[in-house]
C-alpha cells in the first residue's frame, strides 16, 4: 500500500514583520494546536485565584445585602404592629364610649335638657319591607356570635385514624 502525500506542506514557524514601536526582535507566531480551530489561550493561577476571590466577596456582598434586607423588613413589621396595638387601643376606647352613650337614662336627660325634646303627643307606627342589612353597623361584642355547624360527614383522615388499632 503507497502512502499519499498531505495535501497541505508542513508548518513552518511564520515570522512577523517588524513594526515600528513594537519589539526590534523578531518574534515567532505560535503554531496552532491541531483540532482546536482557534488559539487556546491558558489561564494563568493569578487568574483563577483572582476570580475565585471576586466570587466570594460577591457572595459575602450578597449576604450583607440579604441581612440588612431583613433587618429592615423586621423593623417594618414591629411598627406594623405596634400601630395595630394602637388602633386595637382606639377601637376600645370608642367602643367603651358607644356602651356608655347607650344608656337610655342618659340619653333621655341629654334629649330633654340639651336639644329640648319632650315626649310626643301621640305614636305613629310605620312599617317598611326592607330587609334588615347583612352587616350588623355595631362593635362585635354587642353583636351575638354566630354558631357555625360542623359539616356533615366524616373527614378522610378520620377515616384513616378509625383503621389503625387504638387511634379512634
Amino acid at each position: 500500500m503507497a502512502s499519499i502525500p498531505h495535501p497541505t506542506p508542513p508548518h513552518a514557524t511564520p515570522v512577523l514583520p517588524h513594526t515600528p514601536g513594537r519589539n526590534p526582535r523578531p518574534s515567532v507566531a505560535r503554531p496552532m494546536p491541531e483540532g482546536w480551530g482557534v488559539a487556546r489561550r491558558r489561564v494563568s493561577r493569578l487568574m483563577l485565584a483572582s476570580f475565585a476571590l471576586l466570587a466570594v466577596g460577591a457572595v459575602g456582598l450578597f449576604q450583607v445585602l440579604q441581612t440588612t434586607q431583613v433587618a429592615a423588613t423586621g423593623y417594618e413589621v414591629r411598627a406594623l404592629e405596634k400601630e395595630q396595638q394602637d388602633l386595637d387601643a382606639d377601637i376600645r376606647l370608642l367602643e367603651s364610649q358607644i356602651a356608655s352613650s347607650s344608656n337610655l337614662d342618659r340619653i333621655q336627660k341629654e334629649a330633654t335638657g340639651r336639644l329640648g325634646m319632650t315626649r310626643p303627643q301621640q305614636k305613629v307606627r310605620v312599617s317598611e319591607d326592607v330587609p334588615a342589612p347583612a352587616i350588623v353597623p355595631l362593635p362585635r361584642r354587642y353583636v351575638p356570635a354566630q354558631v357555625r355547624e360542623a359539616p356533615p360527614g366524616v373527614a378522610w383522615w378520620e377515616r384513616v385514624l378509625g383503621v389503625i388499632p387504638g387511634m379512634h
